[in-house]
């Protein structure tokens, strides 16, 4: 309850009583004032009597100060009543008066008083008697309302008093608690100004407790700070769900990698965030207390799914979920269960023509004629064989070596003419043209790896040429960066291979391929080669030949 509406109530209770208690006691003290006013002013007229009567004048004469507030009664020494002046009373008839004690007292004493209350009447009589100088004693009596008698008359006018003074108290207990409370109020904006003395330790110990709320709220908010830096700057995506299935907190990654908007999430249902089967699934078990992982295809990633429940005082609050992207990954496990069967092909090739060459020849099935023959294709199929496992042991190298292993300034140019004169004599027994038009263009790099690119990408050239075709190396600078290009007058790639042509072992024509001796690796150690020097590999391709260029 509100500490003004506690003060307003006691406020008022204590007005009301107050009324009361000074409308009664009011009451009481003024009917006793009056009461004593009353008995004062019945001596006086007694006594005035009293002095008339003793001064000579006749008993019948009483008449004349008869008073309807006063009754004047003349008793004789023995208690008969003389005169009484109250309409419709004889005297004679009247009892005997000795027994009064006002009148005993006044034979003894001279004068006397007293009071005698009827309870029928509700109403007390005032006695004030005097001894004459006769002997008789001279007794007036004056009746007048009780106290009882006099609060009832005045009752309406209390009462009104009473609700036009309990208004105004209302009034002003309500300022009063206002005036009280505001100052209590301005406390919580400024406790050095503390408004009354009893509350200055109440006031010094909320300061100390504030102090040390806000070294907690900065501590927390530090940690918070931390735990939130650390969740939005992880690779794997967040999200925090609570019992009843809603998005409490989740990062950058986790909307990137499911496709919603971090400011759409963050208080709406899972539902809002992702409808894929996976996710709903794995979070509905850890929801049931029991985490599970799973694989999900979302907007062409494969995402693995990890779900957990979040305990807090031995009772479950809410779901984490994690979202990994493993695309690269099963990518990489795609590329390697490829290439080992690819590896295992092309060495299994080689490997059965050697061996069945070799068979024939030491089972002595084959013609001497026909050694020398067999001896060549065994020859050439090891050497097949070699260049193959030189491929892979390169790629193996170039996949384990560093960016900027050995790298010193190498002049384009000078390698590019370098491989042209080595290539010249291969490209005459092709029937192939190798020109070279350069201009000095440095690169940072290794001048080996810089010349086997070139090199593989004009062998390739050479080998798919046509006869009298020609293949050109161009080197030079475009907008401010180095630049190969080997242009050939070839057979040309189709465009649905183009986008395959540098992946490991494709080849676009397997037949063509085995004619030329091609392993089906140079354009991946060529790709591999470019991206080790920073550099980006393109190509443009017709029925007329093929570009490939290089830009660092």
């Amino acid at each position: 309850m509100k500490l003004s509406k506690i003060l307003f109530r006691r406020f008022s209770v204590l007005t009301m009583v107050s009324i009361l208690l000074t409308a009664v006691l009011s009451t009481v003290v003024f009917w006793f004032v009056f009461s004593s006013q009353e008995e004062d002013d019945l001596k006086v007229y007694t006594d005035t009597v009293a002095q008339m009567y003793n001064s000579g004048e006749a008993a019948f004469e009483l008449y004349d100060y008869d008073d309807e507030d006063m009754r004047i009664t003349l008793v004789a020494s023995d208690g008969s009543v003389l005169f009484e002046s109250a309409g419709g009373e004889d005297a004679d008839s009247m009892e005997n008066h000795s027994d009064r004690p006002e009148f005993k007292e006044a034979l003894k004493n001279g004068s006397s008083s007293s009071r005698r209350m009827s309870s029928t009447l509700n109403s007390v009589t005032y006695y004030y008697a005097v001894k004459t100088d006769d002997g008789n004693v001279l007794r007036v009596a004056k009746t007048v309302s009780s106290v009882v008698e006099l609060f009832i008359r005045i009752f309406p006018a209390i009462i009104l008093i009473m609700l036009a003074v309990f208004i105004f108290c209302i009034a002003l207990s309500k300022r009063s608690t206002r005036v009280i409370i505001t100052p209590i109020k301005n406390m919580s904006e400024n406790l050095d100004n503390t408004p009354y003395e009893e509350l200055v330790p109440l006031a010094e110990t909320i300061s100390s407790q504030q102090k040390e709320i806000k070294k907690q709220i900065q501590k927390l908010q530090l940690e918070k700070d931390k735990i939130s830096t650390l969740i939005q700057n992880m690779s794997e995506g967040f999200i925090l769900i609570d019992m009843d299935k809603n998005v409490l907190m989740s990062n950058h990654s986790a909307s990137k990698l499911i496709g919603a908007s971090e400011e759409q999430i963050t208080g709406k249902s899972l539902i809002a965030y992702s409808r894929n089967e996976v996710v709903v699934d794995c979070v509905d078990s850890a929801l049931e207390g029991t985490g599970k992982n799973g694989e999900a295809t979302i907007n062409g990633r494969v995402l693995q799914i990890m779900t957990s429940p979040v305990y807090s005082n031995e009772r479950q609050n809410g779901v984490i979920c994690l979202v990994i992207d493993v695309s690269a990954k099963k990518k990489a496990e795609k590329m390697r269960r490829e290439f080992t069967a690819n590896v295992t092909h092309e060495l299994k090739t080689p490997l059965t023509s050697i061996s069945g060459y070799a068979e024939i020849i030491a089972s002595g099935l084959a013609k001497p004629d026909d050694v020398q023959g067999f001896a060549n294709k065994i020859h050439k199929e090891s050497g097949r064989l070699l260049a193959l496992i030189g491929d892979i042991m390169e790629l193996s190298q170039l996949d384990e070596s560093s960016s900027n292993e050995d790298f010193s300034p190498v002049d384009l140019s000078g390698v590019a003419y370098e491989v042209a004169e080595d290539l010249r004599s291969n490209a005459e027994k092709h029937d192939v043209k190798i020109t070279v038009e350069a201009a000095s263009a440095v690169i940072n790099g290794s001048r080996s790896r810089i010349y086997e690119l070139i090199y593989n990408l004009c062998d390739n050239a050479i080998r798919y040429n046509r006869p009298g075709g020609r293949v050109k190396i161009s080197v030079g600078e475009c907008g401010g960066a180095p630049q190969i290009k080997v242009a050939d007058t070839g057979i040309g790639i189709p465009e649905k291979h183009r986008s395959r042509i540098f992946e490991r072992f494709y080849r676009v024509d397997k037949s063509r391929s085995k004619e030329t001796g091609g392993t089906g690796l140079g354009l991946a150690i060529i790709k591999h080669i470019a991206e080790q020097h920073g550099g980006e590999i393109t190509l443009e391709s017709s029925e007329n030949g093929t570009t490939f260029t290089v830009t660092f």
